[in-house]
């Protein structure tokens, strides 16, 4: 338990052992506590972090990080006996005790901010990948941007994604791209195309023959990238 006063964070399992409680309520403490602060308008975030870990079985598990304004935040809800052992390790956490504890907290300091160069730095390449090189490359561009897509969010998950950003598209532009599509379908057979063209048309087409729906498409596109590729 010493290392734990030695770092300005604790999680709702070590939490758990201070207290002698079941870690589940733990969680639900911190998730109304943080509730209670939202809903008047308060910032939780620099106190309570949600994140996850793997359990033996293999089992995703989530559990909050709570900085030492978290820990006192959590604690004035308890009893006095439990309150005091929380304030007594949240106000350690500032005062490290020996050289082995002032490395750890370098070492996490350090391990932080390269952390947050490396998320900077996959936001900024993200952000510079969404930009669509020239018109006549537009279908490509965007097909590059949904591939990156694929690869952070998986194809399942893909396959809801593209069917939204139609909708999208369709709410955004008030239009039906079926009904176009099919108006395209029956101009081609009057134009006397072949069968195999006509089943290959889709609504990417009729995107890509009007500007507008190009320009409002892109943008929806580049929205989908930067949330879940950076």
């Amino acid at each position: 338990m010493n290392n734990l006063t030695a770092i300005n964070q604790m999680t709702s399992m070590e939490i758990a052992e201070v207290t002698g409680k079941e870690h589940f309520i733990i969680m639900r403490d911190v998730r109304d506590e943080a509730k209670k602060l939202e809903t008047e308008g308060l910032e939780t975030e620099y106190k309570f972090v949600l994140s996850e870990r793997q359990d033996s079985t293999g089992r995703t598990i989530p559990y909050y990080i709570l900085t030492k304004e978290g820990v006192l935040q959590l604690a004035a809800r308890y009893d006095a006996v439990i309150r005091a052992k929380l304030i007594e390790l949240a106000m350690k956490q500032d005062k490290p005790q020996s050289i082995e504890d002032l490395i750890i907290v370098k070492a996490q300091s350090m391990k932080e901010m390269k952390q947050q160069v490396n998320s900077l730095q996959l936001t900024t390449q993200t952000i510079k990948d969404t930009v669509i090189s020239t018109p006549d490359n537009w279908r490509e561009d965007i097909n590059r941007m949904f591939n990156k897509i694929v690869q952070a969010i998986g194809n399942k998950q893909y396959q809801e994604l593209r069917s939204e950003s139609y909708k999208l598209l369709e709410e955004r532009a008030h239009v039906d791209l079926f009904r176009r599509l099919n108006n395209q379908c029956d101009r081609m057979k009057l134009e006397g195309a072949s069968k195999s063209a006509i089943l290959k048309a889709n609504r990417m087409d009729i995107i890509e023959a009007d500007p507008k729906l190009k320009e409002i498409y892109a943008a929806i596109v580049k929205e989908y990238t930067i949330k879940y590729v950076a």
